[in-house]
């Protein structure tokens, strides 16, 4: 497998925040995923530590907007 990546991201990361009632959601987004060339993996690119609830961390579909 390589571990060349592309330059865009496809993932970003976030942390999930408890909230009062219970149920979380999306907290503060602490990274970005950039797929292999190949396509048989993620490079994950943290710029914070996670103290993430029950051990997850969530990666959804990198949004460009986010970028401008």
């Amino acid at each position: 497998m390589t571990d060349q990546t592309s330059n865009k991201p496809q993932l970003a990361i976030y942390t999930r925040v408890l909230q009062k009632d219970g149920m979380t959601k999306l907290g503060s987004r602490i990274g970005a995923g950039f797929s292999h060339s190949n396509g048989e993996g993620f490079n994950i690119y943290l710029d914070a530590q996670p103290i993430p609830i029950n051990g997850r961390i969530e990666l959804v579909a990198f949004d460009n907007r986010e970028t401008e």
